[in-house]
């Protein structure tokens, strides 16, 4: 069950990663893009802090979604180990 939770909580955090990656970013009335592809023709100082922002937010939530996905790997490996050794 434990095992399951975790798994799903991953997923959702990746999932709210790529959906913040691709969300464009506003500063004032000015498009900044996305933090995959930013805007063509701003100047880099209009949006730099809003991106920034944006992309720790981003690797934030995928690096949490990619290490909970792998402990469910983990768990799952273990937990099928040790039912392998003790049967």
């Amino acid at each position: 069950m434990l095992n399951k939770v975790i798994g799903a909580v991953g997923a959702v955090l990746l999932i709210v990663g790529i959906v913040l990656a691709v969300r464009p970013v506003q500063a004032g009335r000015d498009s900044c893009g996305s933090v995959f592809q930013p805007d063509k023709g701003i100047t880099p100082m209009q949006c730099d802090a809003r991106l920034d922002s944006r992309t720790i937010l981003v690797t934030g939530f995928l690096a949490g979604g990619v290490a909970l996905l792998a402990t469910t790997i983990t768990l799952a490996a273990v937990r099928d180990r040790r039912t392998r050794v003790t049967a």
